[in-house]
């Protein structure tokens, strides 16, 4: 089985308005990780971005000066990566919006595989009703807010409430 543990940091909560700048994948083949990356790229649009939402996740111009930018052959790469997965994330939904965008944007017709949201599975691990990672992090032991906010650490908690949705499936 292939998993795409995926989480995106954006400039707001509107992919129509707002952008993706910073997006962290970790594939997951029979149990073996084959592929980590994270990149920042540069928003395009920053007179758009949400004052609040770069704060959340970290935002300063300096660190970004360096990065990415989309385009079609990016586009073409991240589907390749995604091709024949179950995409995973945390409100797994809004990744994917904005990607979408993304792959609209470049004329990029790709049929998204299936998704799998650790928020369910954080509810049938622990309980929870309140299921932002916050929380979660704030609630389960070996898990911790620092870091919050940054995709890579936002996926390796994904990565982490998956292993124990397989630990207690396992017992």
């Amino acid at each position: 089985m292939k998993l795409a543990f995926l989480d995106t940091e954006t400039t707001g909560l509107d992919p129509k308005r707002h952008e993706i700048i910073e997006l962290a994948l970790v594939i997951i083949e029979d149990g073996e990780r084959t592929y980590e990356k994270v990149f920042k790229i540069k928003p395009q649009h920053i007179e758009t971005a949400s004052p609040v939402a770069l704060q959340i996740n970290g935002y300063k111009e300096a660190e970004w000066a360096e990065g990415y930018n989309w385009s079609r052959q990016a586009v073409e790469r991240l589907a390749k990566h995604l091709e024949g997965a179950v995409i995973v994330g945390h409100n797994v939904k809004f990744d994917i919006g904005f990607l979408r965008a993304v792959f609209k944007q470049y004329g990029f017709s790709f049929r998204f595989p299936p998704e799998l949201d650790t928020k369910t599975l954080a509810r049938l691990v622990w309980g929870f009703d309140k299921l932002s990672m916050d929380h979660i992090r704030e609630s389960v032991e070996d898990m911790t807010k620092e870091g919050a906010h940054r995709a890579l650490k936002d996926v390796e908690d994904c990565i982490f409430i998956y292993d124990k949705f397989i630990e207690k499936l396992n017992k």
